[in-house]
C-alpha cells in the first residue's frame, strides 16, 4: 500500500498505518531511541541546530508563535525533551503554568537545569506519554514539538484529546513527509547526512550513530500535512487547521480544539 492511499474508509486506513508503523520500528521505539535520548541532553539542541543548518530555531520560533495564550492556562508539553517549547511559553506567557512529560529521566534532568537557568519553574513528570498519568479534561493547552514521529499516534492523541479541558486547545510541529515525491527524495537522503555530521560533530554514542537510517525512514513511513489533518479529525479533534506548512511539507504546524458537544 502507497503512504498516500486512503483507499478504504480513513479509520481503517489510519490503523492500518500505524499497525504498519509499529512494525518497522517497535523495537526501534522501545530499545534505542531511549539510548539516543541518554546520549543527547546536553547537545539536543545545539545539535539539532548544526543537522538543520540553523533553520531548527525558526521552526521552534514559528512554532511557539502560533500558541495562543491566555493568563492561568495550564500547559502540557508532552515529549517535552529539555523543556524547550515550555521555557519559551513561559517568556512569551509569564503567568502560565506548565506541566512536562517526557519517559526520559535524562532529558528532563537537563531541562530542570536549563529552566532554572531562565528563570522559570516547570513542573517535570516522567512517563511513557502514550499513557498520560492526569486527569480527565485537566489541560487548557496541550503541545506536542518534534516528538510524534518516535510515537504511536493511534494511543497519544487520543490520550491528549481526553486530557484537555472542553474547549482546550492542542498544537502540533515536527518534520513531516514531503507530499512531493522528489522532494522526500531528496529531503531524506539531506537528512541522513546531516546526522550522520551531526553525530560526527558531537562525538554522539553508537546508537546515535546507528539511527541516522531510522530517523529518515521514520518520515518515509510518517504523514503528510494534509494526512496528518486528517488523523487529528479522526482522533475526535475539531477546528483543525495546518497552519504553515514550509518546504513543500517538511515541517508542519497543526492546531486543533476539543469540542465537547452537549
Amino acid at each position: 500500500m502507497q503512504q498516500s492511499d486512503m483507499t478504504s474508509a480513513p479509520i481503517d486506513w489510519f490503523k492500518q498505518r500505524e499497525s504498519l508503523r509499529r512494525s518497522h520500528f517497535s523495537e526501534i521505539w522501545s530499545k534505542s531511541v531511549p539510548q539516543v535520548f541518554r546520549d543527547v541532553p546536553t547537545y539536543y539542541r545545539k545539535g539539532n541546530i548544526v543537522a538543520s543548518f540553523g533553520i531548527w530555531e525558526l521552526w521552534v520560533w514559528q512554532f511557539v508563535r502560533s500558541i495562543n495564550l491566555k493568563p492561568a492556562d495550564h500547559v502540557l508539553d508532552v515529549a517535552a525533551g529539555t523543556n524547550d517549547v515550555g521555557i519559551r511559553l513561559l517568556r512569551k506567557q509569564p503567568d502560565i503554568r506548565v506541566t512536562a512529560v517526557d519517559r526520559s529521566s535524562e532529558m528532563q534532568r537537563h531541562g530542570q537545569v536549563l529552566a532554572k537557568r531562565n528563570q522559570v519553574q516547570i513542573e517535570s513528570v516522567i512517563h511513557d506519554v502514550h499513557e498520560l498519568p492526569f486527569a480527565d479534561n485537566t489541560f487548557d493547552v496541550v503541545t506536542l514539538q518534534a516528538a510524534s514521529r518516535h510515537l504511536q499516534l493511534d494511543k497519544v492523541f487520543p490520550e491528549i484529546y481526553r486530557v484537555l479541558k472542553p474547549n482546550g486547545r492542542f498544537y502540533h510541529c515536527d518534520m513531516l513527509r514531503p507530499a512531493h515525491r522528489m522532494v522526500e527524495w531528496s529531503y531524506l537522503r539531506f537528512l541522513r547526512m546531516a546526522v550522520a555530521l551531526t553525530a560526527s560533530i558531537f562525538g554522539s554514542s553508537e546508537a546515535s550513530r546507528n539511527c541516522g537510517a531510522y530517523f529518515s525512514d521514520a518520515i518515509h513511513h510518517f504523514y503528510t500535512p494534509e494526512e496528518l489533518s486528517t488523523v487529528l479529525g479522526l482522533c475526535g479533534f475539531s477546528d483543525v487547521r495546518c497552519k504553515k506548512s514550509v518546504w513543500a511539507g517538511m515541517v508542519g504546524f497543526h492546531s486543533a480544539r476539543k469540542v465537547v458537544s452537549e
